[in-house]
């Protein structure tokens, strides 16, 4: 069944729903929605708002929120302000005669601020961050999530958005807090979105461990490189590591509860464990006090009589003293001591993570305080196509404030989707974002619009 046959068959059961205060009425009968009065044209403003609060005032206009085209964004949101600038705050919006209510909504504190995609109830997009409208403004790249999921801390914020697409269809959905969810809007879907699921699986998958940044070391190199034994050479490795580093440093390595990820057949280690095994200053000195004794040691092995454990020792060690001390003869004993180990550990390979098609950078690292992911390196640095269409040919302008005015027949570079671009739409040729985000209202508007666009890239070759 397509969207439009969907909308159909739901708008037949359901009486239709015209504006974003009807919508958001409709919204707050069946989850949880923070408090809201909507205001008429001909109310006197007198009402009582609770002092310790701060308050989101929208206006609501019959040509935003329609089934084709949204104008999402281009009308005013003012907030959150105290109760004493309601009143004033009411007045501006009715200055625009196309708005023809005001909504006035007790603004919620949160840890997180979200936009939900409903395409169905199978096919949910989830996009939140630690920054007040950072994804609808489309300043930042946020965290995403696809749902259905089994992650747990997800499940409550699924359960409700079932409950909206089955009263409103195909929808877009804002919301506060995915653990404990409330939400703010509704709006329908007005075009398809297309969007990469393997990118956004792989954003979902790291921002829910606890580990705040993976990194591409040589171990990873090594499991990579026996990717059909990786199972037990992993398995080796921390065990050995923590004996190394016990005898030798005389300290103990804490082993993170996922010390690797595997995207394709990619290694990355954790930077909680990568942290752990450089040694400082102290260690240093000790360890290279140590290192010729070990080096000679490890020359006199008869390697074929060694465990396998005792041969990831050797490798660890040989390891440090190529990296730290850069003892060449310290390479070619370790690759001896590789084909060894080959030999003898059994097949079994380290399941899969995700998949990912393009190669990764050497490290994935993210802001977990604000929510911007600061490096997820794709080689190619292709970003997100959100409208596919002609990027590549200019003329360029770089878009520095969202007050400039933009000329007519350019593709516009900006480091954020600024609500301001969504007024040149039809005059612009397209958008090359730095950041953004699938459900920014300038995501939207472009979709609607047809104009090209490209978020979460880089954007240096176009300035």
């Amino acid at each position: 069944m397509s969207m439009t046959d969907l909308k159909e068959t739901i708008a037949s059961e359901n009486p239709p729903i015209e504006t974003k205060a009807s919508r958001l009425q409709a919204l707050s009968n069946i989850v949880t929605v923070p408090d809201f009065q909507v205001i008429q044209r001909a109310d006197n403003y007198h009402f009582n708002l609770d002092g310790t609060c701060q308050y989101l005032v929208r206006s609501s206009s019959k040509m935003e929120d329609q089934d084709e085209f949204s104008q999402a964004g281009q009308f005013s949101t003012i907030g959150p302000v105290h109760k004493n600038k309601v009143s004033a705050s009411i007045q501006q919006l009715f200055h625009n005669p196309d708005v023809d209510e005001v909504i006035v909504q007790k603004y919620i504190d949160a840890d997180q601020w979200g936009v939900a995609f409903c395409f169905s109830k199978a096919s949910m997009l989830v996009e939140y961050s630690g920054k007040f409208e950072g994804v609808t403004s489309g300043t930042i790249n946020p965290f995403s999530a696809i749902l259905p999921t089994t992650i747990p801390r997800y499940k409550k914020l699924e359960q409700q958005l079932l409950k909206i697409f089955s009263q409103f269809g195909p929808a877009d959905v804002e919301f506060v807090n995915p653990e404990a969810p409330q939400f703010v809007q509704v709006r329908p879907i007005t075009r398809a979105i297309k969007f990469h699921k393997n990118f956004v699986l792989l954003k979902m998958q790291l921002q829910e461990l606890d580990n705040t940044c993976w990194r591409e070391n040589d171990v990873c190199r090594m499991l990579a490189e026996r990717n059909n034994k990786s199972k037990v050479i992993a398995e080796l490795y921390l065990q050995a590591l923590q004996e190394v580093y016990e005898r030798y440093l005389k300290r103990q390595i804490n082993i993170p509860d996922k010390p690797f990820i595997k995207i394709s057949d990619q290694y990355f280690m954790a930077c909680q464990l990568e942290k752990q095994i450089i040694p400082g200053f102290f260690e240093l000195m000790r360890l290279g006090f140590q290192m010729s004794k070990i080096l000679n040691n490890v020359k006199k092995q008869n390697f074929s009589d060694l465990s396998t454990l005792q041969l990831m020792h050797q490798s660890i060690l040989m390891s440090l003293a190529y990296e730290l001390f850069n003892k060449q003869e310290a390479m070619k004993l370790r690759e001896v001591i590789r084909i060894e180990l080959d030999k003898r550990i059994p097949e079994g390979t380290i399941e899969t993570d995700f998949y990912y098609e393009k190669i990764l950078g050497s490290s994935i690292d993210f802001d977990r305080k604000h929510c911007i992911w600061k490096k997820l390196t794709r080689r190619d640095e292709q970003g997100i196509v959100v409208v596919t269409g002609d990027l590549e040919n200019g003329p360029y302008y770089s878009l520095k404030h969202r007050d400039q005015k933009i000329p007519e027949g350019v593709i516009v570079v900006t480091e954020q989707l600024y609500p301001e671009i969504g007024q040149y739409l039809p005059n612009i040729k397209g958008i090359i974002c730095k950041y953004g985000a699938l459900s920014s209202h300038i995501a939207i508007l472009a979709r609607e619009h047809k104009i090209p666009l490209r978020i979460q890239t880089n954007i240096k070759k176009y300035e």
